[in-house]
């Protein structure tokens, strides 16, 4: 009998601690449609590709947690990624990738989509985009409720520069912190370079740091995701000690497409959250990412 009630109690605690973190942050389509018929089946094997592949993966490992899947010798050729935060458990994370498939495939035939949540990214191309980091449509998140420590944007803006130099250099590109009441993440998908990722990074920071003295802020891009938060919302054993990759390094490298970059608002007035986005120029073939509210 008591072992049953220990199993409950188990069974109802994993229950109530599962947060697969589904705040929709960005979704963008692209403008032009796949010319094939063949095209939504492809993208269905490839996207089953990309389940299989994380559900064989070792709990806990990275395996588990970012995944690419390909077609490239179909009719309609299909490339995927998916990623989620390395925090987030092996259930989370494709709780997570079934709500961003079930999100992503509202853009029906076209050819290119991407869709962020706090907990994960998922994108598909029709050509290959695995080493590409900022795009346009890159942006920062931010809840409009403001701190009430008068320290707390400072602290911020601190851990997030200290997240921007150190999480290239840590292996898996993925780093979590805390100091001083900010609780904060930054990663890179891992199919690019310390170059690409610190580069990626670089963006994030200086579209985050519009957000303090706000309680919460984010800033999302192809290729990297940062977050910090005035609320712990990842397991304190998943911290790292940052002084470890000191700026003593190479230093990141700026991004030179800052310097000509354009910063324009998104979403509605009704939104809860404040978007800004740095644009650097369009490509014929690249799409921006708007926030849902």
């Amino acid at each position: 009998m008591h072992r049953f009630i220990v199993a409950v109690v188990l069974l109802w605690t994993s229950r109530v601690t599962a947060d697969p973190q589904v705040t929709l942050l960005n979704v963008g389509c692209s403008q032009y449609n796949a010319s094939g018929n063949s095209f939504v089946a492809t993208l269905n094997e490839t996207l089953a590709d990309l389940r299989s592949s994380l559900s064989s993966g070792a709990a806990g490992s990275s395996a588990a947690r970012f995944a690419t899947a390909q077609r490239p010798r179909a009719t309609d050729p299909v490339y995927a990624l998916f990623q989620c935060r390395a925090y987030l458990s092996s259930a989370d994370c494709l709780a997570c990738l079934s709500v961003a498939e079930a999100r992503i495939r509202r853009c029906g035939n076209a050819n290119g989509a991407r869709v962020i949540y706090d907990g994960c990214i998922l994108r598909y191309e029709s050509s290959t985009f695995f080493d590409q980091t900022t795009l346009p449509g890159n942006t920062g998140v931010c809840n409009g409720s403001a701190a009430s420590d008068a320290g707390f944007s400072e602290a911020a803006k601190a851990l997030v520069r200290d997240l921007t130099s150190a999480t290239p250099r840590i292996s898996g590109f993925f780093a979590a912190a805390e100091r001083d009441g900010v609780f904060a993440v930054a990663q890179c998908v891992e199919t690019v370079n310390e170059e690409g990722c610190a580069q990626c990074l670089k963006v994030a920071d200086a579209n985050i740091e519009g957000c303090p003295p706000d309680t919460d802020g984010r800033a999302v891009d192809a290729g990297c995701f940062m977050r910090y938060s005035s609320k712990s919302f990842f397991p304190a054993n998943q911290t790292v000690d940052l002084s470890r990759f000191s700026s003593s390094g190479e230093r990141v490298r700026s991004v030179t497409e800052m310097a000509h970059a354009k910063r324009c608002i998104v979403g509605n007035a009704s939104s809860s959250l404040r978007t800004t986005r740095e644009t650097a120029g369009v490509d014929s073939n690249s799409f921006c990412l708007y926030l849902v509210t």
